[in-house]
């Protein structure tokens, strides 16, 4: 199904996120045509000022802060991907419907560009705890989750971030051997295959 929207044209960078999700958040609220959405305006508000107070922090702030305003970026944009199939599905083609809730309608002759799947380069310890990665760069990227598991039996956990050169997963078990991939979010609600998992061991 192609979505309503052109996201990654119409808005870039930190107005990607925090720009279009208080557009769309201030346009749902109250509208008479989504009344059911799966998030609240009002959450999509706070994830939006967040990550706006985020990419301040991060501007002159730790590695730790660049890390926190990526993942809020990434939350905030998968947000935004589930709230676009909800008026999609809503609005069953209503053009009138569809601008009403904040989003653009998408054009009958573009095609969301097909990202191209990552691989991932080199693990490293960078701190206790802490391992950082370097992801192969991908065409027409919006952002690139990676999905860690510690072996043997591990819970499955994600992350995403928006620079495949400043990646580092947190909280990690020493001594613990995690299994470790990565795949690309693209425009148009595409999403690659996994790449091949890498294993290393935290310290």
């Amino acid at each position: 199904m192609t979505p309503a929207y052109l996201f990654p044209s119409k808005y870039s960078g930190k107005q990607a996120a925090s720009g279009g999700a208080l557009h769309v958040a201030t346009s749902l609220d109250g509208n008479p045509n989504f009344t059911t959405p799966p998030i609240l305006p009002a959450t999509v508000k706070t994830q939006a000022t967040g990550f706006n107070d985020s990419v301040a922090n991060a501007q002159n702030g730790t590695p730790a802060d660049t890390l926190d305003k990526n993942n809020k970026r990434g939350a905030l944009i998968a947000t935004l991907d589930q709230l676009a199939s909800y008026v999609e599905l809503t609005a069953a083609g209503d053009a009138a419907k569809i601008i009403s809730s904040g989003f653009n309608l998408s054009s009958n002759t573009r095609t969301a560009l097909v990202p191209g799947m990552t691989s991932i380069l080199s693990v490293n310890n960078v701190a206790s705890t802490k391992l950082g990665l370097d992801l192969q760069v991908a065409d027409n990227a919006w952002a690139y989750v990676v999905e860690y598991t510690a072996l043997p039996s591990g819970a499955k956990l994600t992350a995403t971030f928006t620079n495949p050169h400043d990646v580092t997963l947190t909280g990690l078990t020493p001594g613990t051997n995690y299994s470790i991939r990565g795949q690309v979010m693209g425009s148009g609600n595409q999403i690659t295959e996994w790449s091949d998992a890498v294993q290393h061991m935290a310290t």
